[in-house]
């Protein structure tokens, strides 16, 4: 009995070995197959990570042109602002002072050819 039972243990690991290998065998192939793929998505990752790069970098050099130009147009504008100011003032001023002008002498010439402008006005809106 002894040895029946020492060959059925014999045999059950062997099975169970079989097995094992056969897990082992499966799993390497499974890693194997892993690898490839891996080493296919790097193969392919890196070079698009480089095209990336220059693109960004691309972007940031440009955004450098049009920071610049924003900051240029801003200045303009200001200058325009500024010169609007001064145009503005350099018109407005004489131009209040001469209308300005323009009504006293009006006032003052009405006023001295005849003392009844204002009677002369009440009876017109009567």
């Amino acid at each position: 009995m002894g040895g029946a039972a020492a060959l059925i243990c014999a045999i059950s690991f062997a099975l169970f070995m079989l097995a094992v290998a056969a897990v082992a065998f499966k799993l390497a192939r499974t890693l194997s197959t892993t690898n490839r793929i891996l080493e296919d998505f790097r193969r392919e990752t890196l070079p698009l990570l480089g095209k990336f790069q220059t693109t960004m970098d691309h972007v940031n050099r440009e955004m450098g042109y049009v920071d610049g130009v924003l900051e240029t147009v801003e200045k303009l504008a200001e200058r325009i602002n500024s010169m609007t100011k001064v145009a503005q003032e350099l018109v407005a001023s004489p131009l209040v002072r001469l209308l300005t002008f323009g009504v006293g002498i009006r006032r003052a010439l009405s006023g001295s050819g005849s003392g009844h402008d204002g009677e002369d006005s009440d009876e017109r809106g009567k």
